[in-house]
């Protein structure tokens, strides 16, 4: 019985992709599983390395001589071949996995008592899979031999050639082109590479979609080109004059987050292992040479995206966390702020001996009298103009606004500065203001209370002692600071 339908060659190419991958699943999954058990053993001293070493030499035969077989017999040139030829590749292929099962077998049968549970589980997986590759070879071969249909799978492979006619024909209406949104045109893109030629066609790809592009033809340069100003994206070619790419990935990684420089390796070593090696190392990403243009794009937007999305993820969580934070009209620390640190300062002295703090409490002077003159708009503009006095004064100590004109500093480095002259630089601070507002200046003063940490045993009580003082303060006249 022939072929009933045969295939179109854009299916026939979806067909045969199908039959590769029947193979590789399996015949690949095998060289993971026999990892494990090299590991296990490796870890228990047991001595097994001849019978792991025929499995991996026979599994890399297969994979190798399958590939070999793949291309020679897929080929738009490839020669006919006889019966007897195609006998003689089936029996090539299943040679090695031959080797593979029977070691395997070995391996559990000689060494059962020594192996753990999931190490016999493994080697039964590795012969599963045997079976599973020697299907599909089965099928390999007798496609390319051009009888797969002369079988009792007739039925089953022409509604397979039906999926891929359709597939084929889907593929046809896709739209190849990639659009760049607004917001990543005008990327900097730096291409790292010693061949003029692959910079000028990466170039050219890259800028037509809009992307700016840079040029190092070699390590130093593109150190330099980093140093300078750190680009969107770098394509970086692993094999450079000076210094090879990983070791370049490796200085940048030190300098620059996954999300901050998003780097895609480019390489004609288009293995596995190679892959892995730039992931670990800190890659975004991996292209193998020769290059597709659309693949190219693809993880260039894709990588550039990625980098763009986290930039603003950043950005939200800061205005998040500012308006978690500060007051709204000062732009200073609120009231949650202060009083998590004045804990934070409690946790801090009940852990050190040494450690002390200070905690002023002040308020604004007849600010009921500014409101009352000049409107809110004119209380506000005084209320920011304070806020932003006693921030300058205060340096890196915590300053925060817990109420209408109150505000709170809490002083951590009081050793360092004599706090009667550090509270009337504040109170000068303010005095000095002139706060314009419409056609007039409002001139202002301030009082407050202060306390050491050293006089109180608990929050509670600080912040009442100091409220107490600024009380004092206010009914002692005002414009002035108590300190007991």
């Amino acid at each position: 019985m022939g072929l009933q339908e045969k295939p179109s060659k854009g299916a026939e190419k979806i067909l045969l992709a199908q039959i590769k991958q029947e193979f590789s699943a399996p015949a690949e999954a095998i060289e993971q599983y026999i990892d494990l058990v090299e590991q296990f053993a490796a870890e228990n001293n047991l001595d097994i390395n001849s019978e792991i070493n025929q499995i991996k030499e026979a599994e890399d035969k297969l994979l190798s001589q399958y590939e070999d077989a793949f291309k020679e017999n897929t080929a738009t040139d490839k020669k006919t071949k006889t019966n007897q030829e195609y006998s003689e590749l089936r029996h090539n292929l299943r040679t090695p996995l031959n080797a593979i099962i029977g070691y395997s077998e070995i391996l559990i049968e000689d060494f059962e008592k020594d192996l753990s549970e999931e190490c016999i589980k493994d080697l039964n997986t590795i012969l599963s899979l045997s079976r599973e590759t020697e299907t599909a070879i089965e099928r390999f071969v007798d496609f390319i031999k051009g009888d797969l249909n002369e079988s009792a799978a007739e039925d089953s492979e022409q509604g397979q050639i039906q999926n891929a006619e359709s597939l084929f024909r889907s593929l046809g209406d896709i739209d190849y082109s990639l659009d760049i949104d607004d917001h990543l045109k005008g990327s900097d893109v730096l291409i790292v590479d010693d061949n003029k030629t692959n910079c000028e066609v990466l170039e050219r790809r890259l800028s037509q979609n809009g992307l700016s592009c840079r040029v190092a033809f070699d390590g130093t340069t593109a150190i330099k080109e980093v140093d300078a100003k750190t680009p969107d994206l770098i394509l970086l070619d692993v094999m450079l004059p000076d210094i090879n790419g990983l070791e370049l990935l490796k200085r940048f990684r030190n300098n620059h987050e996954r999300d901050e420089l998003p780097i895609i390796m480019v390489s004609a070593f288009n293995d596995v292992d190679s892959t892995a090696k730039c992931i670990k190392l800190g890659a975004s990403d991996y292209l193998p040479k020769p290059l597709n243009g659309t693949i190219l794009m693809a993880k260039s937007i894709a990588s550039l995206e990625a980098k763009y999305f986290r930039a603003r993820e950043q950005e939200l969580l800061k205005e998040l966390n500012l308006k978690a934070t500060t007051c709204p009209l000062t732009g200073i620390f609120n009231r949650q702020v202060v009083f998590d640190k004045i804990e934070d300062c409690f946790d801090k002295l009940n852990q050190k001996n040494s450690y002390e703090f200070a905690l002023l409490s002040m308020d604004i002077d007849f600010f009921k009298s500014i409101n009352d003159t000049y409107g809110h708009p004119g209380g506000d503009e005084v209320l920011k103009a304070v806020a932003h006095s006693l921030r300058d004064a205060c340096g890196n100590n915590v300053i925060g606004r817990v109420g209408g004109e109150e505000f709170i500093a809490v002083i951590e480095n009081k050793d360092d500065l004599d706090l009667q002259d550090y509270c009337e630089k504040i109170r000068q601070a303010v005095i000095d203001l002139s706060i314009p507002f419409q056609d007039t200046k409002i001139n202002i003063t301030i009082s407050g209370g202060v306390i050491n940490s050293s006089e109180v045993k608990d929050q509670e009580e600080l912040v009442n002692l100091a409220d107490e003082r600024l009380y004092k303060a206010k009914e002692g006249g005002r414009n002035k600071f108590i300190y007991n």
